[in-house]
């Protein structure tokens, strides 16, 4: 993911900040426009050189809006595969390949999501997950991890530590800082009139302690 520095579609977008100017989301820029209109939003950066224009006036295009009144943060990421894939910043979860296209944006196409317990070895739909000591779905966030093919051929129907893998991170529920850098991995660049309010590590996956190399799977 690179930074832009001139005008593109990514004017379109419009990344919105809490009341206390912690990021929150990235939303349209009619969206942003309407907020402003209802004095819910501030406007704290703009594109230079670029403006809304309407038959009265011209507004300066907003590039960053922050709410007047500080709302808590709410709502799931909706769990898919690219989710999951996202969430792991498109990362190997075995081996740590990031496979990327010409362009710069994640190949998909060499990864995949793999059930770290294995649907083989479910009981009754669920399983259960040694480093969280309990018992889940196991199509869900804490049992689904990214991984490329050869490590998902290699892995098969097996746990890591039964086929000698390593699991680089914990999967999990992604928070709300997850949800943010997940959206800001669907933009193929990112504005450079963002990048003052973005956290270090918006844009890239933490890894997570590695699993315990021995494991029990019996019930907690």
């Amino acid at each position: 993911m690179g930074v832009v520095h001139g005008a593109s579609f990514v004017l379109l977008n419009v990344l919105q900040l809490n009341a206390d100017y912690t990021p929150m989301k990235v939303i349209r820029w009619q969206r942003a426009v309407e907020l402003a209109l209802d004095e819910k939003v501030v406007q704290v950066a703009a594109y230079p050189g670029r403006f809304v224009r309407s038959a009265s006036l011209a507004v300066p295009w907003p590039a960053v809006v922050a709410l007047r009144r500080y709302s808590v943060m709410r709502g799931k990421v909706r769990f898919s595969s690219r989710s999951v894939q996202a969430r792991d910043n498109f990362a190997c979860a075995y081996c740590g390949l990031r496979p990327v296209m010409g362009d710069g944006r994640p190949d998909r196409v060499q990864l995949t999501m793999d059930h770290v317990i294995p649907r083989a070895q479910a009981r009754e739909g669920r399983v259960f997950l040694p480093w969280a000591r309990r018992w889940v779905n196991v199509t869900c966030w804490e049992n689904a991890a990214t991984a490329c093919r050869a490590c998902n051929f290699r892995k098969a129907d097996r746990t890591p530590a039964q086929a000698g893998m390593l699991l680089r991170i914990f999967p999990r529920v992604p928070t709300q800082q997850d949800a943010l850098r997940m959206a800001l991995t669907r933009l193929p660049n990112l504005p450079e009139t963002w990048l003052e309010w973005l956290p270090v590590g918006a844009v890239h996956a933490e890894e997570s302690q590695a699993l315990p190399d021995d494991v029990s799977f019996r019930k907690a």
